[in-house]
C-alpha cells in the first residue's frame, strides 16, 4: 500500500515545491488537482507544462496516482457544456500524466456551488435529488466515461457528502447504470465516518469497485462535523487502513485536505503534509500495512 497526498490540499504551492515537500516528507504517490483556482488548472496548462509536471513527479521518485477535477454534472445544459469542456481537458491532461496508464479522474455528482477557494467555502449541505436526477447522472458519466477513453484515462466517481450522489448504493447504481469499465469509484471514507456510516460495510460495499481511496480527518460539532487535518480529528486510521489490507488493496491511499479546514487561520500547506505523513506512517506500521521499499 502506498501513502499519498493531493495537491487539492496545497493550492497555494507551485507543483514544483509540491513535489518538493512531499518526496521529502516520504510519500510515495501524488495526486494531482487540476481544478480551477489551482497552480496545475487544466485549462490553463499546455501539453508541455504537464508533460514537465509528471517529469518533476518521476523524477522526485513519486508516483502520480489519480487526478482530481472538478466542475458541475447535475446541472441545465448551458451550464453542462461548459463542464463537460472544462472535464475533456482534464481528461487530455490525465492522459499525459499517465503515460500509458489509464488514470482515474475523480468527480463527484453535485450541483453548481460557489467557487471553492477564496473566504468561507459553502456550508455543506443536502442535495436530495437523487430519484429526479439519476437519469441526468447516468448520461452525463455515460458521456465522460467514453470522453475518458478516448484521452486515455478513466473515470472514478466519488460519494460525496452534500452531494446528490452520497451513499453508496447510489454510486453503485452508477456504475450499473453506465455500464463502463473506465467508470469506478473514488472511496473517500471521511463522507462516510461523518455520517457514522459502518465503516467495514462501506468498505465492503464500495471496495471491489474501487480505483481511488483517500482520507481526511474530522471532528463532531453541535451543528454536525469539521473536516480536519490526518492526526488533529477522531478518526481511526489504523482500523482503516486494516480494513484495506485484509481486504487485499494494494494501491494508494492519499489525504484530502477539506477547503473547509485550509480556510480556518494560521492553515499552513507544508506542515499538514507534515502531520499528515505522521499519522498514516504510523497508522500503517499500528495497523501492519505493508509500503514499498524506497525506490520500489
Amino acid at each position: 500500500m502506498r501513502l499519498g497526498y493531493n495537491t487539492w490540499s496545497t493550492p497555494n504551492l507551485t507543483f514544483a515545491d509540491a513535489v518538493g515537500h512531499l518526496a521529502r516528507i516520504g510519500y510515495d504517490s501524488i495526486e494531482v488537482t487540476v481544478c480551477e483556482d489551482w497552480p496545475t488548472d487544466a485549462m490553463l496548462a499546455s501539453n508541455a507544462d504537464v508533460e514537465g509536471w509528471r517529469a518533476d513527479a518521476v523524477g522526485h521518485g513519486l508516483e502520480i496516482s489519480s487526478v482530481t477535477a472538478n466542475a458541475p454534472r447535475v446541472c441545465d445544459e448551458s451550464i453542462w457544456v461548459e463542464s463537460r469542456r472544462r472535464l475533456t481537458r482534464a481528461f487530455e491532461v490525465a492522459g499525459i500524466l499517465g503515460d500509458g496508464r489509464a488514470l482515474p479522474v475523480s468527480l463527484g455528482a453535485h450541483k453548481p456551488k460557489a467557487r471553492l477557494l477564496g473566504g468561507n467555502p459553502p456550508p455543506i449541505t443536502e442535495q436530495t435529488s437523487w430519484e429526479a436526477d439519476r437519469q441526468q447522472i447516468g448520461d452525463r458519466f455515460g458521456q465522460l466515461a467514453e470522453l475518458a477513453v478516448a484521452a486515455g484515462c478513466s473515470v472514478a466517481l466519488e460519494p460525496h457528502a452534500g452531494a446528490v450522489v452520497s451513499m453508496p448504493e447510489q454510486a453503485l447504481t452508477v456504475l450499473a447504470d453506465v455500464g463502463s469499465p473506465a467508470l469506478g469509484i473514488n472511496l473517500d471514507i471521511s463522507h462516510f465516518a461523518v455520517r457514522d456510516f459502518d465503516l467495514a460495510e462501506v468498505v465492503a460495499t464500495l471496495l471491489p469497485h474501487t480505483v481511488v481511496v483517500e482520507v481526511k480527518d474530522h471532528r463532531r460539532t453541535a451543528d454536525g462535523f469539521d473536516f480536519l487535518t490526518p492526526g488533529e480529528g477522531e478518526f481511526d486510521y489504523p482500523a482503516f487502513l486494516g480494513l484495506l489490507e485484509a481486504s487485499g488493496y494494494a494501491g494508494t491511499v492519499s489525504v484530502e485536505i477539506s477547503v473547509r479546514r485550509q480556510a480556518l487561520p494560521g492553515f499552513d500547506e507544508v506542515a499538514a503534509a507534515e502531520l499528515s505523513y505522521r499519522t498514516l506512517a504510523a497508522a500503517c506500521e499500528q495497523a501492519g500495512v505493508t509500503r514499498p521499499r524506497a525506490g520500489a
